[in-house]
């Protein structure tokens, strides 16, 4: 009988391959916990699909990730989330929840505001400036209103 070793190493190759995967899908989609961060915190009347790992990004770029949402006491949706230590918010930023795509991933998109650029928001802070999720069925039913007059 003959043996037929291109099966069995052909099968420890794509273990191989997809361990490699399952480990780099790992790193990507957990925080680094060497990153030193710090919290800040924003107010919005609608949420709209963020959740706890979504990104935090300024200018499509990721400073941070979202570590909580809840209802404060008068029923508005507190977002707290991480900011990388070495990122300063200027106090006057703007804040609002963006999506990639139509369909894709909700984050929350801080936008720098005025000329004071100097003066940064301390731990623990509030971004006070924040412009309320819109979904698409809210878009397209203003489309549709303004279509009409």
């Amino acid at each position: 009988m003959k043996k037929n070793y291109f099966e069995p190493i052909l099968g420890f190759i794509t273990l191989i391959i997809a361990i490699l995967f399952l480990k780099q899908f790992v790193s990507v989609n957990t925080a680094d916990s060497n990153t030193s961060t710090y919290n800040l915190q924003a107010r919005f009347l609608k949420a709209g699909g963020i959740m706890i790992g979504n990104d935090v990004k300024m200018r499509g770029v990721k400073i941070g990730v979202v570590s909580d949402v809840k209802l404060d006491k008068e029923y508005f949706a507190l977002i707290d989330f991480q900011i990388y230590s070495k990122i300063k918010i200027p106090r006057e930023s703007n804040i609002k929840i963006a999506s990639d795509g139509i369909l894709g991933n909700k984050y929350l998109s801080i936008t720098p505001q005025g000329d004071n650029l100097d003066n940064y928001l301390e731990k623990s802070g509030e971004i006070k400036d924040v412009e309320d999720y819109e979904s698409i069925e809210d878009q397209v039913s203003k489309i549709i209103f303004l279509a009409t007059q």
